[in-house]
């Protein structure tokens, strides 16, 4: 379920829980391209035995409020979708260079969109329930192409806050039949059921099941419908073929005795974390002049972080906080000090 393609249209560092880092950033541009390369590589670091779920589609960063607690709406026609939030979404479905910088999957947002289909006043549902906001969103050129290849669509979460909110305007009763039904037949070929219960259901592994015995039904009983849940199985079923083409247990099962080796490649984990570090400056070619010799036992590194609000405690207060780790590598045995929230 990853990576996340929204682009981050405004920040609200004053949020909790805002997109912030779960974003690549502002530029749809580049969004796109990390995106790109992100699906690349865990195409690439599995072998191909790992399937892609870009999300939030058609993207929230343009929200007025959290997707979490509540259905946000954003504010723009189809057209100002096109140049800016749904930019990466293209470069990682029909514009995608090859087969493993394209995603397998979309996850769809619970976001409404106003003036999507040309009324400014219009407003859709959330567009992972709305069919004909999101079969819009599917013709545009790239995406009817990556859809028409078996391109999955997965739903967000069908119990979260936000989606119950949204239900409680239209009935009384929260009907998760109804809600799975909903997302279905929008378009959805999987449905990510988490928190997912009825109001009269005492569980949600009830809920579940009752889910699954109501489209087992409606399956035998709806001709339609059948056919709309076979497309969806041949969208499935075609995707793992992709990834396993001879499938066996054998082939999916780890060896017994690979767990043993976790945590124990401490020369990865050191490389991973040597070229995550960026030198800003001195410049390389200076390195060694200013700064001829590693750091000793006696030498501290302060980290300084931007400010972090704590909203627990009225009033507001500004948290400081040290963290002292002792490095254990013969060559970086020093002290390092931790400042947070200055």
């Amino acid at each position: 379920m990853g990576p996340s393609l929204d682009v981050l249209d405004i920040p609200k560092i004053e949020i909790t829980n805002n997109l912030g880092t779960r974003t690549f950033g502002g530029d749809p541009f580049w969004v796109g391209e990390m995106g790109r390369a992100y699906i690349r590589g865990v195409h690439q670091g599995s072998n191909g035995k790992l399937a892609v779920a870009a999300k939030h589609f058609p993207g929230y960063g343009g929200s007025d409020r959290l997707p979490e607690e509540e259905v946000s709406t954003v504010r723009k026609s189809l057209d100002e979708l096109k140049s800016f939030d749904l930019a990466p979404f293209l470069t990682v479905t029909g514009n995608a260079l090859t087969t493993e910088e394209t995603t397998d999957a979309l996850l769809t947002s619970h976001i409404r969109y106003q003036g999507l289909q040309g009324n400014i006043r219009a407003t859709t549902r959330p567009v992972s329930l709305d069919p004909q906001a999101l079969a819009l969103l599917l013709e545009l050129p790239g995406l009817s192409t990556w859809r028409d290849n078996a391109g999955i669509l997965v739903s967000d979460d069908l119990g979260n806050m936000a989606i119950r909110r949204f239900y409680d305007l239209i009935t009384p009763s929260y009907d998760a039949r109804r809600v799975a039904l909903n997302a279905f037949l929008a378009g959805n070929d999987l449905l990510y059921m988490a928190d997912f219960s009825s109001t009269n259901d005492p569980d949600p592994y009830t809920a579940a099941v009752h889910t699954l015995a109501y489209f087992a039904q409606k399956y035998r009983e709806d001709a339609a419908f059948a056919q709309r849940v076979d497309e969806s199985v041949k969208r499935i079923l075609t995707l793992k073929f992709r990834l396993y083409p001879s499938f066996s247990l054998t082939s999916i099962l780890p060896e017994v005795g690979q767990p043993n080796g976790l945590g124990q490649s401490s020369s990865v984990t050191f490389g991973v974390a040597r070229k995550a570090a960026t030198l800003l400056s001195p410049s390389q070619a200076e390195l060694d002049t200013t700064i001829p010799d590693p750091p000793n036992q006696n030498d501290r590194i302060v980290f300084i972080s931007d400010l972090r609000t704590h909203n627990n405690a009225p009033p507001a207060q500004h948290i400081l906080s040290w963290e002292r780790n002792l490095c254990k590598k013969p060559y970086c045995g020093y002290t390092v000090h931790k400042l947070v929230g200055w």
